[in-house]
């Protein structure tokens, strides 16, 4: 079985690095931490992406749910988050500042959106890579959950907005929610891990 100290430990990281995340974003939002010095500090709490996946690896190796394939991907995927966050703030950042012209803005958006596709197109590396049956089973269980989840939320949401109960939300925040989906389903497999 896992040891005690690899899941708990993988635990912290995660719980480090989502409250680090929301709560650097929420005081940027809030104007707590205003201006540049608000969204530098949100963008520092995605190095905690590094020992989180770190000791997320370490937790699935102990288990006996890792491969080379999950490594890679890990690797294709954190690589790819930090270039997002690196090309979002920046991009909004000149956004803001210069308001370039609409062929401009439309380059960054594309930039933004590139590394997103790269996070996707590391899903589908690992599904064709992983050598291990069960251990690709799994990840494709975890994508049904998350795909799941993603189609639930888009729904009930998309149904308020309808009827004006919310307000609207962009179509980019989908991968994100699915992202979230993913997480979900890994817990509701109990591997351990996280």
């Amino acid at each position: 079985t896992i040891s005690l100290s690899n899941r708990s430990n993988a635990r912290l990281w995660v719980g480090a690095y989502l409250a680090a995340n929301f709560g650097t974003a929420a005081l940027f939002k809030t104007g707590v931490v205003p201006g540049w010095p608000g969204m530098a500090l949100f963008a520092a709490s995605f190095l905690l992406l590094l020992p989180l996946a770190r000791s997320v690896e370490r937790a699935q190796i102990a288990s006996g749910n890792s491969s080379l394939a999950m490594r890679i991907y890990s690797r294709r995927v954190i690589a790819a988050g930090l270039v997002y966050v690196v090309f979002l703030l920046g991009g909004m950042t000149v956004a803001r500042v210069y308001a370039p012209p609409v062929p401009a803005r439309v380059l960054m958006a594309l930039a933004v959106a590139l590394p997103v596709l790269f996070m996707i197109r590391a899903m589908a590396l690992l599904l064709r890579d992983e050598q291990d049956e069960y251990l690709r089973m799994r990840v494709v269980n975890q994508s049904l959950v998350a795909t799941g989840f993603l189609l639930t939320i888009a729904t009930l949401y998309g149904f308020l907005n309808a009827f004006d109960v919310a307000p609207r939300i962009d179509a980019w925040a989908a991968f994100p929610v699915w992202a979230a989906g993913l997480g979900l389903g890994r817990l509701f497999q109990k591997d351990g891990v996280c």
